[in-house]
Parts: structure tokens; sequence; C-alpha cells
């Protein structure tokens, strides 16, 4: 860490793990004033979160995959450069459909870079010490990214506009770029060189997911007990099926099959795809309320959610980790699941049209935050507890794909709830509400899979059954 070259590998790698994390919350804030902009619908204003987490979740095992083939530096920067030039262009988006658009080249660029960085990272620091503080400096800036997009998304709209969410991306992009000169060249692995990248598991998990979040969303056109909502949810798990019979196909699989289905790794990947339906769509229903009902300006809504993100964050960051090393895997996951399962009951509970932020936000997200926080480590440490070293770069792909999935669907279904609670004759709070108890009926099954499917004998941090 003091050669002046290695502080300057570990700047640049962790400003790109900070800026692909920031600019999945950075838009939430301004979501009202993107929507009256451009015209957004209630239903289409979830896209612009969600196209950006369904890119990432569609195509970060592939860019990992393509960093191992083709050379970690040459995907990082090619990455890098679509990020940032959907970034400068997503700014001038003059329709919804361009602003989606942009926002998917974001995901789709930050899937390549993200894997990318953190195998460059690996090659920069070999010394097991030297790693792992470079390592702790990784992991807390990618926390701080989702709570710094919240504060800056706010402080953003409300000085320069909207478009500067977007715009802001660009110079720390063309520095990175033009500083890349320190990195290692990352040269391809000799055993996946020759191998070949499974495009079609990639199209086929990201249109899975892409049709699955759009069933919910086109329910505002024609409602969720349609027969057209149901085809569509149909068609999605027919294709996230399909998928998982091309895994088990295919040479070069994105996903090994039999990584996935040990039960402790199968078993964390469907506990964070259930708690991750909550955590995004909470944010971002909790930021319209502030705004739309509590009558809040960008940079107070950002403000009125860091309780909640500050939380979540010292929670995984401290909380969790003492209380795994305490207790097991197991007991943490399901303790903190009832924790976050309380916070957002009391949330959507708590939530008037004359209540004040300090009586209807801050008790229901603060006991979310910590308990979604301590939570979280937990699950990671099962979803890669007995795994092969090999396999662990995978694992956490997994683990961040089946979040980012989470978040997207239980966006979506949140919003058609709160849009059919509107459509029979409902108050805006009373979709907030019910969209926000719909997420803690959720994360309730991820509790009961949680009980039912991981090891019953509790394994603890670090150690290997």
């Amino acid at each position: 860490m003091n050669n002046p070259r290695w502080r300057l590998c570990l700047i640049l790698l962790c400003t790109t793990q900070f800026v692909a994390l920031l600019d999945f919350s950075i838009t939430m804030i301004p979501l009202p004033q993107i929507q009256q902009s451009l015209g957004f619908t209630p239903g289409g204003l979830q896209w612009v979160i969600n196209a950006y987490g369904v890119a990432i979740a569609g195509f970060l095992l592939l860019g990992g995959r393509a960093a191992d083939m083709f050379g970690r530096r040459r995907v990082f920067l090619l990455g890098l450069s679509l990020f940032t030039v959907a970034s400068l262009v997503g700014g001038f988006s003059q329709s919804p459909a361009m602003l989606i658009a942009t926002r998917a080249m974001q995901g789709l660029g930050a899937a390549m870079f993200s894997p990318a960085a953190f195998s460059l990272l690996l090659a920069v620091f070999l010394d097991p010490r030297q790693r792992n503080r470079a390592l702790g400096a990784w992991t807390a800036v990618a926390a701080s990214g989702f709570v710094a997009g919240l504060i800056l998304g706010g402080i953003i709209t409300d000085m320069l506009g909207w478009r500067w969410v977007l715009w802001i991306n660009v110079p720390v992009g063309v520095l990175v770029i033009a500083l890349s000169g320190v990195l290692p060249m990352g040269k391809p692995d000799v055993q996946n060189a020759s191998g070949r990248l499974d495009i079609l598991g990639a199209v086929l998990v990201a249109s899975g997911a892409a049709t699955l979040v759009f069933a919910f969303a086109n329910s505002e056109h024609v409602g969720l007990a349609s027969p057209a909502t149901f085809g569509l949810i149909l068609l999605a798990l027919g294709l996230l099926a399909a998928f998982v019979r091309v895994e088990s196909r295919v040479e070069f699989p994105l996903m090994p099959l039999p990584v996935f289905w040990r039960r402790s790794t199968g078993g964390a990947n469907l506990v964070s795809l259930l708690a991750n339906t909550a955590l995004g769509p909470t944010f971002v229903v909790v930021a319209l309320y502030m705004q739309e009902v509590l009558g809040f300006t960008a940079t107070q809504t950002g403000l009125g959610l860091l309780p909640m993100a500050a939380a979540f964050t010292l929670s995984s960051a401290w909380g969790g980790p003492v209380l795994i090393a305490r207790t097991g895997i197991k007991s943490v996951i399901l303790g903190g699941m009832a924790l976050f399962i309380g916070g957002l009951a009391l949330l959507g509970t708590s939530l008037s049209a004359d209540a004040s932020w300090s009586s209807s936000i801050l008790p229901g997200t603060l006991i979310a935050g910590i308990g979604y926080g301590i939570a979280f480590p937990a699950w990671t440490a099962a979803g890669i507890d007995g795994v092969d070293a090999a396999d662990h770069g995978l694992a956490g792909g997994m683990l961040t794909t089946t979040q980012e999935v989470g978040s997207a669907v239980g966006l979506a279904v949140g919003v058609a709830v709160s849009i059919a609670v509107l459509a029979s004759g409902g108050s805006a709070v009373q979709g907030f509400s019910y969209a926000i108890l719909i997420s803690a009926c959720m994360v309730l099954v991820g509790l009961v899979c949680a009980a039912a499917i991981l090891p019953g004998q509790p394994t603890r941090l670090g150690v290997a059954r």
C-alpha cells in the first residue's frame, strides 16, 4: 500500500465500484422531477431504476467471464467507456424510452467493469495482508456508494437539475480512463481463454428478469389480475427455466448448477432474492412519500433517508459480523430478517397524510435498516460457505445477481400494488402503505425459506463445514 502506483490503482478501482453503486440509488430521489420533465407514467417511472438493475443482474456473470477470457483491463475499459457514454447521452434524454435505454446501457457497462475491477484489485495486491486491506477499502467504498447516491441525488437535483445525476459520471469516467495506464493488463487466464461466452444464457436470464418486471409494470394498464399479466409471468418463468436448462448443457456455463444446488448456496440466493424485494422498493416508496405527501425538497428527502441507509451500512459492517462470530450464520439471518419485517410493518402502518417525518418515517426505517444490515453479511457468508476458493467470484456474482433481480421485481410489485389501490379509489398514502406491507410479506416468505432450507447446524463466519 506504500507504493504510490498501488495506491493510485486502489483509488481508481474503488472509484469505479463507488460509482456503480451510487448510480443505482442516485436516481431514486429525483424520480418526481424526472416524471414531470419527461412525462413518465407511474408504472413506467420504476424503469429508471430497474433498467439499470436488470441489466447488471442479467450480464454481471457474463462480464466476469469476459474479463477472464479477453483480459481484465480491456473489459474494464470497454465497460467503463460504455457506462460513461451512456451517462452523457442519458442526461440529454427527451423521452422516457431514451432515458430507459441509456440506463440499461449504463447497467451493461457496470456489469462489465465491476467484476473486471475486482479481478484487477486481486492482481495488484498479491500479499495476503495488503490484499485484505485493499478488500476492506473496496467493501467500505461500495457500501458508502449507495448512501452517497441518496444524498447527492437530492443535492444535485435541487442545485443543478435531475440531468446532472447522470452527467456527474462523465468527468469521473474520463479521468479514470485517462489514468488507467497504471493498472495491470490482467491478461486472460489460460484455462479460460479457450472457452466460450455463454451469451445465450446471459440473454435468457436478462430477458426473464426483464419480462417478470414488465409483467407487473404493465399491470398499470391491464390490471394485476388480467390474463395478460399472468401470461407475461408465465413467459418470464419459461425464459428462466430455459436458462437453467441451457446452464445444465452448455460447456462453459455462466452459473454452474452444482454450485448453485448446494443447500447453503442455493438457500442463501433465495433468501437474498426475497429480502431484496423490500430494500430498494422501500427507499423509492419512502422517497416518493416524502416529496409528494410531506412536501420535502429533493435534498431534504435524501437526508431523510440517511438514517435508514446509515443503519444498514453500520449494521452490515459491524453488527452482523460480530453476531455471526458469536451465534452462527443461520440464527443471524433469521433474527435480522425478523427485525427487518418488523421495521417494514411499522413503517407501512405509520404513513399518513398529516404525519411528521419523525413519527411516520424514522422509527420504521431505522429498525428495518438495522435488521437488513445484520442479515446481509450472514446470507453472504452462507452463499460462499463450503464453496471452493476458485468459485468464490462466481458465488459472489450470483448473490449480486439475485439482489438486483429481487430489488427490480419488488419495486415492480410495489408500484403495481400502489396503482391498484389508486384505481380502486384509495389515496396515494394508502398505496404507499400497501406497497411496503406487501414487501414485508415477501420478506416473511424469505424468512420461512431461510428457516426451512439453510443448514440446520449453523456455521460460523470463515469456517467451512
